[in-house]
């Protein structure tokens, strides 16, 4: 490899790094050329990259990205999995190829700056969606009623406190604070009294968890409280005449599936579709699949579908 190439790839995984949502390294050695473009096949279809890449080149990306805690994970034969959106489809793909391909390993990742293990790839694979997780927090937060306010009138103690630890479990800033010291009473003090919010601090700490901590956190109020999270329950509106209520889609994304064998046409088309410069377009196309445009009408999403298709493209519309 020349030093020219070496330099793209430091390049391709620093970025990849810096623009993911979730990165996943892997051991894939004992995996065949087939086995290895199945995976690659899977994770595509979920908006993920498989890339295979030297372990002296990823650590070097490592460093320009300013995450160097990645780089305990860089040994062996190392592939990294790019995830922009949605972590645990990824995982998911991944935990469910390991049942019937052991070869492959987890080394650990990275997940919205927290660094992972190799383990907690596999709960995260398992884990419900973060919607499903939140109605899971707000079930528990509500029932049982009374032990809870029992249990929170401290006031909201335990809470701030399981959400501090996991917070600082990720290096981030404590909830808790140092308490005050406390004046005699012939003491003045010309300070006055800072009231603090804790139901925006409790809301502040949940908006700002990854799936994995909400998983956590239910987890620590199902111990601490003796209770169970619930699965929220799907209910279908039913029409009158028996038949299931369905809402009309007005908002479409179309997604750049596979480019085909005219790249540089598809190029083209993308650049007149989306008003991007050479460098993004050529990125966007390359990169596939990759969302070419969001939130379009059916009309609009159709005929973009119909201009990337006539120049040998695969687009799907979702």
């Amino acid at each position: 490899m020349s030093l020219e190439d070496k330099i793209v790839k430091v390049k391709k995984v620093e970025e990849g790094l810096e623009r993911s949502e979730a990165s996943f390294v892997v051991d894939y050695q004992g995996l065949k050329v087939t086995e290895l473009t199945e995976l690659r096949k899977l994770l595509r279809s979920k908006g993920a990259r498989f890339l295979v890449v030297k372990n002296t080149l990823a650590s070097r990306a490592v460093g320009g990205a300013d995450l160097e805690g990645v780089g305990k994970f860089f040994y062996g034969c190392t592939g990294i999995v790019f995830v922009e959106h949605d972590p645990l489809a990824s995982a998911k793909i991944l935990k469910d190829f390991v049942l019937d391909h052991p070869q492959l390993t987890f080394k650990g990742g990275i997940l919205g700056g927290e660094i992972l293990e190799g383990d907690k790839i596999k709960v995260l694979g398992g884990l419900p969606s973060r919607e499903i997780l939140l109605v899971q927090l707000l079930t528990l937060m509500q029932f049982p009623l009374r032990r809870l306010l029992g249990v929170l009138s401290s006031p909201m103690g335990n809470l701030i406190f399981l959400l501090t630890s996991i917070l600082e479990k990720k290096g981030g800033s404590s909830m808790v604070k140092t308490p005050p010291v406390v004046k005699k009473k012939d003491e003045k003090s010309d300070k006055p009294k800072v009231k603090v919010d804790k139901k925006e601090e409790v809301i502040k700490a949940v908006e700002g968890m990854n799936v994995l901590e909400l998983s956590e956190l239910i987890k620590g109020l199902e111990d601490r409280f003796g209770v169970e999270a619930a699965a929220p329950q799907v209910i279908s509106q039913v029409a009158p005449s028996g038949e299931k209520k369905e809402e009309e889609k007005t908002e479409f994304e179309v997604v750049l599936s596979e480019i085909g064998s005219k790249k540089i046409q598809v190029i083209k088309e993308v650049r007149k579709l989306t008003s991007l410069g050479l460098k993004e377009a050529k990125d966007l196309v390359e990169q596939a699949p990759k969302p070419v445009k969001q939130g379009v009408s059916k009309e609009e999403a159709q005929k973009i579908k119909e201009t990337l298709e006539a120049v040998g493209a695969k687009v799907e519309l979702k």
